[in-house]
Parts: structure tokens; C-alpha cells; sequence
């Protein structure tokens, strides 16, 4: 069975700071969420578990053969190139539109159209493989992106912030896809802002703070912990007008 362990690790930030993962072990078919606020270092911690960080100290042996990290960065990026293609110096004579179709983008690293419509198919995006991938919705580009990072048939998927930018709706549906895919054996992880994001399939999860990781453990028992539950109350009442002072 395949799997990730990462023992007294440390990794590389910068020249002042670093993240610590004192103990950590992902096995082959589980769901993973790790919760952080901003400047926590959840978007390191993805980056860690995918590989793409120097490590400092410690140990981190992993057996997945094909590990794809996908971000909301990267996905802004992407649309963001795709505008650029409408650069006048980028286009052909008499040419007026540019950019990659939906089938394009999702098959940019791995061609195979009969792969494609069946990943299509399965998010459900199917009807809008010749659209150009520029005019999609924030939740068809979502779709897009990993159905691109599951061409290649990952063993593991760390998806960073996945529901950044969705509405309620769209969260939901994104939801049912990834417990869908854990079903037929995808591991996930998940790495997110908040308590509340965690979908209800996921078995594990972890708690980011200061660049280090302080908790883990199976999600129902990590959320009952005092703490924990303390700040995920605290999270709900994000939005709740103060009372104006004297």
C-alpha cells in the first residue's frame, strides 16, 4: 500500500522562516483536510507533501508514484495566459479570437480524447469541450483544472483551497465530486481555510498554526477536542455586526 510519512521535518521558507510537520503519515485511499488561517502555512504544507519544498531536517519517505498538486493560484494563471493569447502580437492575420477550448486545456499534458470525455462526463463539463476555456465559469474552470490533473491518473491529489472563489451551490456540487473520486480509490487531500469547508466524507485532518502543524487525527475526534471546537465556533460567527462603541 502506498503512502507518505514525514518524521521531525523541516522545511525551507526562506532565510528567517520554516515549516514544521513533527509527524505525519498519509496511507493510499484516505481523505485528508488540513485547516489554517492566512499566513499558517497551509499552502507550504501542500507544497511539502508534494515534494516541492528543500527539506532542512527530519525524514520524509513517500511511495506514491504520481503526485499532482493543484492550486487556486495555479488555476488563476491559467486563465490569466489565455487572455494574454488575445495580444494582438500573439494573433494571425485575420485572426479576431485566440485561446485553448475546454478538450485543449484538459488534455494539455496527457492527449487522449476518449479519457477526456469520460472525465468530462463525470464533472458533468462534457457540453462545454469546444468552449474556450476563458469564458467558463470560476466553477466550470475548477472542473476543468482537475480533470486535467486526473488525465494523468494520479495516486495522490492535493488540491490547495479548492472551494476559494465558489458559491454555495458550486461548493456542494465540487464536494460530491471529490468524495466520488475517494471512492474509486483517489487519495485527497484537502488544504482549507476554514472548519466548516471540511466536506463530510473526509476521514482525517490536521490544524495548521505558525507554520507548524500542532494537530491530527481522525476529523469527528479532532472536532470534538476543546480548542478545536472553540475555533471552529468562532469561525461561524464571522459576519455578526458588533454593537457600536460609547
Amino acid at each position: 500500500m502506498s503512502s507518505l510519512q514525514i518524521s521531525q521535518g523541516t522545511f525551507r521558507l526562506s532565510d528567517t522562516r520554516t515549516l514544521n510537520l513533527p509527524d505525519l503519515t498519509l496511507h493510499a485511499g484516505e481523505s485528508w483536510a488540513f485547516v489554517g488561517t492566512n499566513g499558517s502555512g497551509k499552502s507550504a504544507l501542500a507544497r511539502a507533501l508534494a515534494g516541492e519544498l528543500t527539506q532542512l531536517k527530519g525524514e520524509r519517505h513517500c511511495t506514491f508514484t504520481r503526485v499532482t498538486r493543484l492550486s487556486f493560484e495555479q488555476l488563476q494563471k491559467l486563465v490569466s495566459d489565455e487572455w494574454q493569447r488575445n495580444n494582438t502580437d500573439l494573433l494571425s492575420p485575420g485572426e479576431e479570437d485566440t485561446g485553448r477550448t475546454t478538450a485543449e486545456i484538459i488534455q494539455d499534458e496527457v492527449k487522449d480524447s476518449a479519457r477526456c470525455q469520460q472525465w468530462a462526463e463525470q464533472f458533468g463539463i462534457a457540453g462545454l469541450l469546444e468552449r474556450r476555456f476563458k469564458y467558463l465559469s470560476t466553477g466550470e474552470t475548477r472542473k476543468t483544472l482537475l480533470c486535467q490533473a486526473l488525465m494523468s491518473e494520479p495516486d495522490l491529489l492535493i488540491l490547495d483551497e479548492p472551494f476559494d472563489g465558489l458559491d454555495v451551490h458550486s461548493r456542494a456540487q465540487l464536494a460530491l465530486l471529490l468524495e466520488k473520486l475517494n471512492r474509486q480509490g483517489y487519495t485527497l487531500v484537502l488544504v482549507l481555510n476554514r472548519f466548516d469547508e471540511i466536506p463530510p466524507f473526509v476521514q482525517y485532518a490536521g490544524v495548521l498554526a505558525d507554520c507548524a502543524l500542532t494537530e491530527t487525527g481522525e476529523k469527528s475526534a479532532l472536532l470534538q477536542q476543546a480548542l478545536i471546537a472553540q475555533l471552529a465556533h468562532s469561525e461561524k460567527l464571522d459576519g455578526i455586526r458588533l454593537p457600536e462603541p460609547d
